[in-house]
């Protein structure tokens, strides 16, 4: 039969059919809509950038193939942003061109294309690197300083952390979950001995929180604050990534830094090899009905530098019996494990507190104190002092009456401070201090009140005439005697505080005061003023 070979079709008409078919179908193949496919795309098929495009336009590209199916998948190309690329001269046959080439904006200016793998990359160092290929290599670019690195497989990982480690812009960036993205700068540091130290330093919010919650405990600052505008205001501008608080969040991270700086001060003390001297005070404010004590601890540490801890500042219930005030106390030794470490404890003088030393030593026992506990008991130099002192006061109490009248006069109300001052001016007398009450508990505070006094002496004569309600003026005997108690009481005053010093009280300057002291008491008692020598 004409036209057929061995029962197929020749080339003339049947051939031609069967290749306009397959090219028709591949090309439908090409232009139906891709799956999405996990895996690494096939390296002929790139989406085409902006730029290439209009290079393509310049290098003048074909048109597309006239025919209504090439035509169909022209326009479903352009739709989904890709352009075929077909060599001039060359037919539009499938079987007679090249491969078609898709190109993907995956491909950067600098040649860097980002390169995917099927497998998911499980190594936490990949989060901080991308891998790209790179001139036919698979590089791993940092994300930090963009340096390539060997990206295979077979170069493993550990080149990868070795740069980070030493990446000086990830250190400036500060990239990490905790870490807030911020230019390092310098930073001056005061120490203890009043030296500075420069060291780098970058802003980091959980540190702010802390100093925050710190400054509020420092300076008794109410929690309210965090609410007050012109401070949130403040904060903004002095630290603008700072984001503030409420007073819940605040408080809890008061009492979190709480726990870690005791557990810290405990850990600290456990190391001490030293013992520890402790002492106590037990006392109840004037606007509450209960009282508190504090316990503090004092040790030389390694270094031979004095030391002290507060411990605890405890509410100790009502009645303040020995038993109670001895339990409190062993507790919080306990606690600390201190027990075993304790040298002295100091007590105000008083016969409670001989009853809590007793009772102590029965519960810690003798062989674990220093001397089988006979050291153990130390009373308070300054609490001995306060009691000579009022002692003394309540003998010349009424001869001071009038000037602390006087003063209760004139700082009763507002309008009163006012014309004070005003009669002050008028006598040209400077008030470098304000009047103030003294309390009949602490006699430092009747010391100070009439050394404010006493330099305001022609300030209450000029009152005297100019207020008529004013009736209560010291006479001139009576700012005699109190010009000389105040001389005589500056070296007790003096003594108070040297003994008050946390830090620099030794025994052999506390040991000469004592001394001096006693030897003044001898020579008031002979110096001829009836009052001053009952006193």
């Amino acid at each position: 039969m004409k036209g057929r070979r061995n029962g197929r079709p020749g080339t003339t008409r049947y051939e031609r059919r069967r290749r306009r078919c397959v090219a028709y179908f591949h090309v439908h193949q090409l232009c139906a809509k891709p799956k999405p496919n996990p895996g690494r795309p096939p390296l002929a098929v790139k989406r085409t950038t902006a730029k290439q495009k209009s290079r393509l336009a310049t290098a003048g590209a074909p048109p597309a193939p006239t025919t209504p199916e090439a035509s169909s998948s022209g326009n479903l190309l352009k739709s989904l942003g890709f352009t075929i690329n077909v060599p001039q001269g060359q037919g539009s046959s499938v079987n007679d061109s090249e491969p078609i080439h898709i190109d993907d904006d995956d491909e950067d200016e600098s040649g860097e294309v980002y390169f995917g793998t099927k497998r998911k990359l499980t190594f936490k160092v990949w989060q901080e690197f991308k891998k790209i290929k790179v001139g036919g290599e698979i590089k791993a670019k940092c994300n930090y300083c963009h340096k390539h690195l060997g990206g295979k497989s077979k170069n493993g990982t550990k080149h990868l952390h070795d740069h980070l480690a030493i990446c000086t812009l990830k250190k400036i960036k500060m990239a990490g979950q905790n870490k807030t993205l911020a230019q390092s700068s310098l930073r001056f540091k005061s120490q203890e001995g009043g030296k500075v130290s420069v060291k780098n330093y970058t802003f980091d919010p959980e540190v702010a929180r802390k100093e925050f919650g710190a400054m509020i405990v420092l300076h008794e600052y109410p929690l309210s604050m965090v609410e007050h505008t012109g401070f949130r205001r403040f904060v903004s501008a002095l630290q603008p990534l700072f984001k503030m608080v409420t007073r819940n969040t605040i408080r809890k991270d008061i009492m979190d830094t709480y726990q870690e700086e005791r557990e810290n001060a405990k850990n600290y003390m456990g190391a001490t090899k030293s013992r520890v001297a402790i002492t106590t005070d037990l006392w109840t404010p004037d606007n509450q009905k209960r009282g508190y004590m504090a316990v503090t601890a004092y040790f030389i540490d390694d270094s031979w530098t004095l030391r002290n801890i507060i411990m605890r500042f405890i509410y100790v219930s009502a009645p303040h019996t020995a038993e109670i005030i001895c339990e409190e106390l062993y507790e919080a030794l306990v606690d600390w494990n201190l027990d075993e470490k304790m040298s002295t404890l100091t007590l105000d003088n008083c016969s409670t507190n001989d009853k809590v030393i007793t009772e102590l030593v029965k519960k810690i026992g003798k062989a674990k104190l220093m001397l089988k506990g006979k050291l153990l008991h130390m009373r308070c130099a300054a609490h001995i002092l306060n009691l000579i002192v009022k002692d003394g006061l309540d003998v010349i109490k009424d001869s001071i009456a009038k000037i602390r009248e006087s003063v209760t006069f004139w700082t009763a109300t507002p309008k009163r401070i006012e014309k004070f001052e005003e009669i002050a001016k008028h006598c040209k007398v400077k008030l470098d201090h304000k009047l103030g009450l003294d309390c009949k508990t602490r006699w430092n505070f009747t010391y100070k009140m009439l050394s404010i006094a006493l330099p305001y002496k022609a300030v209450f004569n000029r009152a005297k005439r100019v207020e008529k309600l004013y009736d209560c003026a010291p006479s001139e005997q009576e700012w005699d005697f109190a010009r000389e108690f105040v001389d005589r009481l500056k070296l007790f005053n003096d003594i108070t505080e040297i003994f008050s010093e946390t830090n620099y009280v030794t025994s052999n300057v506390q040991l000469l005061k004592i001394c001096e002291a006693k030897e003044q008491i001898r020579k008031w008692g002979t110096c001829g003023n009836p009052i001053i020598e009952k006193m």
